[in-house]
């Protein structure tokens, strides 16, 4: 008796511009409010552990408000996608790891505030008779049981740098990317995904929203230097268009150079696979 999934509101249409400028949605942590199911008004602290335009996960953990003491205690994962340009997150229920008896699981479809305060929308499935969430930041009234706690990164008011990659750019101006690319080839492989979206939320940031950005591609040292000065080009390229892609990047913003094989990660080893990868530079 939980809930589906119809879009929340979008309250306005901005362009590729104002989407830019605006601060990035705080989303990582934990959300704490309610929403209402054929159940009624159920008490909800919702845990995300990941946000990015390509995967979402969260763990849904509900029980009874005061004013519907009758709800019984459930949770389950959540998976889904968000847009960090709109605040725009949509979770769809996942695995049960506590199913009271007659329970179904949820999806939401919401809004996260431009100051990462609130999070709010639609609720969708459990059988029909959902409607709403709100959720804010603020203490969870119901300490979580075993069976209902999720490994969470710290959270942060700006936003979450798992990664270090954050970090790193503002001590250095600069970081290698552990984005590794198959032999001769500038695809980007699915185990740089994680880095790239991280990449992605952090340059959306305040203190980086306005500073233009080196992509510096590099390979190893077999095959031709012209062929290797072309290939890392198309390799800085292609995590270009994604950023662009994924998070409405203006590419202007972007700075595309290849390098070839002239500056080797691992010089003592200028085939190993370490040498094909993506720098990137804090420019101005």
């Amino acid at each position: 008796m939980i809930a589906a999934w119809p879009c929340a509101p979008r309250a306005m249409a901005a362009g590729a511009d104002d989407r830019q400028s605006a601060p990035p949605r705080s989303v990582l942590g934990e959300w704490v409010g309610t929403y209402v199911c054929a159940q009624g008004l159920t008490g909800l602290t919702l845990s995300i552990a990941e946000a990015t335009p390509t995967q979402a996960r969260a763990l849904f953990h509900f029980y009874a408000d005061p004013r519907n003491p009758k709800v019984p205690t459930g949770c389950f994962t959540m998976t889904g996608d968000y847009d960090p340009a709109t605040g725009r997150l949509r979770l769809k229920g996942g695995d049960w790891l506590l199913h009271p008896s007659g329970y179904r699981v949820v999806s939401f479809d919401g809004l996260v505030d431009a100051e990462g305060r609130r999070f709010s929308g639609k609720v969708g499935g459990g059988g029909g008779g959902c409607k709403d969430f709100d959720l804010g930041r603020r203490p969870s009234p119901a300490p979580p049981r075993a069976e209902c706690a999720i490994p969470m990164p710290p959270a942060q008011p700006d936003q979450v740098d798992a990664g270090g990659i954050g970090s790193a750019l503002a001590a250095d101006g600069r970081i290698d990317l552990n984005i590794l690319f198959d032999f001769g080839k500038a695809t980007l492989r699915a185990d740089g995904t994680p880095q790239l979206d991280e990449l992605g939320r952090i340059l959306l940031s305040p203190s980086l929203a306005g500073r233009r950005i080196g992509i510096h591609g590099h390979t190893d040292a077999v095959g031709s230097a012209e062929a290797n000065l072309r290939l890392s080009r198309q390799r800085a390229e292609a995590v270009r268009d994604y950023l662009v892609r994924q998070f409405q990047l203006p590419a202007s913003r972007l700075d595309v150079q290849g390098h070839g094989e002239a500056r080797l990660k691992r010089p003592e080893s200028p085939e190993d696979e370490a040498n094909r990868r993506v720098e990137i530079i804090v420019l101005e």
